[in-house]
């Protein structure tokens, strides 16, 4: 008797998932490809109660596994209680190397093959069938190709990310699609040799300046930025958005190359955190969490 007050206790407490406080690997089928993905649930998630969720993509060559270890997000994720999510690309050339299909010149290449823009359209899908996720706190964080990919995400799928946060991306050409506002932070260093500043028109992706500019008029947000913070290593300027949803605000590193800074000169994961945070959605309604039926 005693055994089973426990089990239906710890069931009632939402323990029902393996992994609290660690990571799951989970795989979905999207365009005859198996995918696989890594889900870190916080210790303090709970079954029925609506939880953020942050999808935090790597860059070329990484892998998920190598991400989750080194990014630091787990931890942020335990202390504030949201789910994040470590998607692998897919792997192509000789060497095997993941790469994001993250718009522009990617879209011919190789990488133009794979439905990254589907894959995680499903892939909200079964996350949000097999755990409870807050629809208004969807968010992706990105670095190098996830940031090209997490602009295309944001720009493809608008109705689906409350807000992005991109390391040294850049937006495509022409990608936005119909749909409402998404917050942007950005975050860039000026000495970045591989994917430049200036941006890269023989990839048809837009300028760090102009990509920024056109998610801020895409947001309606007001024309002039307001300089937040001006130092000898660090321009932050904010386009404001009428409501604060949409808000958009560039991180420019200015001595700062195409590696992520020290945390002790812009700790990117926790800023990137406290602006998602800020900037939940407030017009989609919660769904039952209810299991998915099709292939996973």
């Amino acid at each position: 008797m005693l055994r089973i007050l426990v089990i239906s206790l710890t069931i009632s407490l939402g323990a029902a998932h393996a992994g609290l406080g660690g990571t799951e690997v989970k795989t979905l089928v999207h365009g005859g490809r198996t995918r696989s993905y890594r889900v870190h649930l916080p210790p303090s998630y709970r079954e029925g109660s609506p939880t953020a969720l942050v999808f935090a993509l790597h860059g070329y060559g990484d892998t998920a596994a190598g991400f989750e270890k080194t990014i630091g997000f787990n931890h942020i994720a335990d202390r504030e209680g949201f789910i994040v999510v470590y998607p692998n690309a897919v792997a192509f050339g000789d060497q095997q190397k993941q790469l994001w299909n993250g718009g522009g010149a990617y879209e011919i290449w190789w990488a133009g093959q794979v439905d990254d823009v589907g894959f995680f359209a499903k892939l909200i899908d079964v996350v949000s069938a097999q755990y409870t996720i807050d629809p208004n706190r969807i968010f992706v964080f990105g670095t190098s190709s996830g940031g090209f990919m997490a602009h295309h995400l944001g720009a493809r799928l608008p109705d689906r990310f409350a807000a992005i946060a991109p390391w040294a991306g850049l937006l495509a050409y022409n990608d936005f699609a119909a749909g409402p506002p998404v917050s942007v932070i950005h975050f860039h260093g000026a000495q970045d040799k591989g994917v430049l500043y200036k941006g890269l028109p023989n990839w048809s992706f837009n300028s760090v300046e102009r990509g920024i500019r056109l998610w801020a008029k895409r947001n309606q947000c007001k024309s002039r930025p307001t300089i937040i913070r001006n130092d000898p290593n660090t321009l932050v300027r904010q386009w404001a958005a009428p409501s604060g949803n949409g808000d958009v605000v560039l991180y420019k590193l200015k001595n700062q190359d195409h590696d992520m800074p020290d945390s002790s000169i812009c700790n990117v994961p926790e800023i990137a955190w406290t602006f998602f945070k800020s900037h939940p959605r407030t017009n989609v309604t919660l769904k039952s969490n209810e299991k998915m039926k099709g292939d996973r």
